[in-house]
């Protein structure tokens, strides 16, 4: 068993209990809050987080008035612009050339570039880059079909026209559609319609189409041909030879103006340039730097020899022309005296024993002539009391007159002379209309006339 046993030495290696220093603090738990203050005397604080409390928003600041007020104010801005268009629209009527040219060409796509140089040539030239970017979208290709009197059943010509309204007339040469059944027209922007004709007037050889389209079409400016000079610089833009070559720019100057030619029997004043034109580009713009259009391309000298001799219409007058065409289908205020016929020259006269003046071939049936009693076989020798020798003679004096008005012609009729008084009647071309000849009795045998020709040759460019 173990014994407790008690030990009277102490052992070795204990330390015994140290007393305190006396500088030491004693520390109780009533000092703990004293001790901090006396050791930091910095006032401390103490953050609490609250939560914002949402404030209620009025109704002008919802999202639902935002909508609407958007959609309001949107609203607005496009009947604004639609109110716009509208009136300018409708107060457009029908007889007035549209001014700008760039905002059909900016409506087709053409963008502001276009719209700039519309602007820019009304002030000064443009660069002939500038003039074909801005006109050549105007200008049109026009396919004919027409009868044939061989077996083939019909033939296609072409030729060219420049669109001169956004809403579809387009004016070109009454040679390129005179004997068309349908025709076609087609834009350089790859755009087709089918055209139907207006009007047309052999005098002048002008011709005024419609096509309808949904959208605006790009046209050109009509200028002033009276403010051109010999030596100023003329632009061609037409379809020369086929429509392969649409949109073919030619470039050249004035060569003369006022030029008065006898182009298949018909007398016209023109525009001489020397800019390339060929078949094809009847009825094509003749233009300026400015982009407007001066004349209308209308025949050309043609021969082996012969180069650089185009003419074209002068704008000045084929405006009152495609005016009267556009309003009322016909060119209004002619008279006409309703006869065919055919001048006798000295040669003629003599070897057919007949005085030299203008020998009446047809009278038209219910024409001034017939009411007046002119007759197949008569020879005008004096018109108003002024002795003529040439058809071009009687249409000056006639020219003089008005509807309604009387002009006496003094005739030679089996050799007697007798004084005819007509009543002048206004030209208005009739559909169809075939004259018929009166017989004729006693007429004497009409000898082929000799052929007075100009230099050169001149055809047109229809083909």
């Amino acid at each position: 068993m173990d014994e407790k046993r008690e030990f009277d030495f102490e052992p070795e290696g204990l330390i015994e209990e140290a007393e305190p220093a006396p500088y030491a603090k004693q520390w109780f738990s009533d000092d703990y809050e004293k001790h901090f203050q006396e050791t930091d005397s910095t006032p401390k604080s103490m953050t609490v987080y609250t939560p914002k409390q949402k404030k209620k928003k009025g109704f002008f600041r919802s999202p639902l008035f935002v909508g609407i007020l958007s959609s309001f104010l949107t609203c607005c801005l496009c009947l604004g612009v639609f109110s716009y268009y509208l009136y300018r629209g409708g107060n457009q009527t029908s007889e007035n050339v549209l001014p700008l040219p760039g905002e059909a060409l900016a409506a087709a796509g053409y963008g502001d570039r276009i719209k700039q140089m519309t602007t820019d040539a009304g002030q000064h030239e443009l660069s002939i880059p500038d003039v074909y970017d801005l006109v050549s979208p105007a200008v049109v290709t026009i396919l004919c079909k027409s009868p044939s009197g061989s077996y083939v059943q019909s033939q296609l010509s072409s030729g060219s026209g420049i669109i001169i309204r956004g809403d579809g007339y387009i004016v070109t040469n009454n040679h390129v559609v005179e004997s068309a059944t349908e025709i076609t027209v087609n834009t350089i922007a790859g755009q087709s319609f089918p055209a139907k004709v207006i009007g047309k007037d052999s005098r002048t050889d002008l011709a005024v189409l419609k096509v309808e389209s949904e959208t605006a079409l790009p046209f050109a400016e009509l200028g002033d041909s009276s403010q051109i000079r010999v030596g100023e610089m003329a632009l061609a833009i037409g379809n020369p030879l086929r429509e392969e070559l649409a949109g073919t720019l030619t470039v050249g100057y004035i060569s003369a103006i006022n030029r008065s030619m006898l182009i298949d029997g018909k007398p016209m004043t023109m525009i001489q340039t020397d800019a390339a034109i060929n078949p094809g580009n009847s009825g094509g713009a003749l233009l300026n730097l400015h982009g407007q259009v001066i004349g209308i391309n209308t025949a050309k000298s043609t021969g082996y020899d012969v180069e650089g001799l185009g003419f074209a219409i002068p704008i000045n007058e084929a405006k009152p022309i495609i005016e009267s065409i556009i309003k009322h289908g016909y060119v209004t205020g002619r008279v006409v005296i309703g006869i065919e016929g055919q001048t006798i020259t000295e040669a003629i006269a003599k070897a057919n024993n007949l005085p030299v003046g203008v020998y009446v071939k047809t009278v038209l049936p219910s024409s001034a002539a017939e009411k007046g009693g002119l007759q197949s076989g008569d020879v005008i020798i004096a018109c108003d009391g002024e002795s003529i020798k040439t058809i071009d003679e009687i249409n000056k004096i006639r020219d003089t007159h008005s509807v309604g008005e009387k002009m006496t012609m003094r005739i030679n009729r089996d050799g007697l002379e007798l004084n005819v008084d007509l009543i002048l009647q206004e030209e208005v071309p009739e559909k169809e209309a075939t004259p018929t000849q009166a017989p004729v009795t006693q007429t004497p045998q009409q000898p082929q006339q000799p052929f007075d020709y100009f230099p050169f040759p001149f055809s047109w460019f229809g083909w």
